[in-house]
């Protein structure tokens, strides 16, 4: 009887390390396959990327590059009558994404859609708002893609990282200290 409950035991500590294991493997290869890494948007920052967002009903909100979709999930949560989009292309991210998009729709009744795609690839005309917090020359790269598709008046508000070739129209410092990722919020109306 002791024998076997150690086998148990033994087998329950192998398949959760395996399980880590897996995880920590698709998390690296992520990493190396998307070329950049996941770094999630700081929680405490939330609130003021709504603020500057300025949501209404009938809105469109796209993430590019979505990661675990905290945003999306944050803001849904706050203004259930909006249609929410995350785009991700890394896998690790896009797995926990889609799961916790599952989550919420199943047990808090908060609809997030996440699509595994290259955003570059994504037609974004439908969109109302974007949201980003990705690298300046893939900011860059993005320009000449939004100022083919998106409506006039598209809001787009950005963490950390804004356009070298166009002005935004607010730029909001979150007085955050010198080692501290998302510095500053920008906002740019299309």
């Amino acid at each position: 009887m002791i024998i076997f409950i150690g086998q148990i035991f033994f087998w329950l500590a192998f398949f959760i390390l395996l399980f880590v294991l897996g995880i920590m493997i698709l998390w690296v290869w992520s990493n190396i396959w998307a070329k950049v890494p996941f770094v999630g948007v700081p929680l405490h920052i939330l609130k003021d990327i709504e603020r500057e967002l300025l949501l209404k009903e009938g809105s469109v909100v796209y993430d590019l590059g979505c990661g675990d979709g905290r945003v999306l999930f944050f803001l849904a949560k706050n203004n259930p009558k909006i249609k929410y989009i995350g785009i991700e292309n890394s896998p690790f991210p896009f797995v926990l994404a889609k799961f916790l998009s599952w989550w919420n729709k199943k047990f808090h009744n908060i609809d997030v859609e996440v699509i595994k795609e290259d955003f570059f690839k994504v037609d974004l005309s439908k969109a109302t708002h974007i949201f980003t917090y990705l690298y300046p020359n893939i900011m860059d790269d993005l320009l000449s893609k939004f100022d083919k598709e998106l409506k006039r008046g598209t809001r787009l508000v950005s963490v950390s990282f804004h356009f070298t070739t166009k002005r935004e129209t607010k730029e909001l410092d979150l007085k955050r200290g010198k080692y501290q990722l998302a510095k500053k919020i920008y906002v740019y109306d299309f």
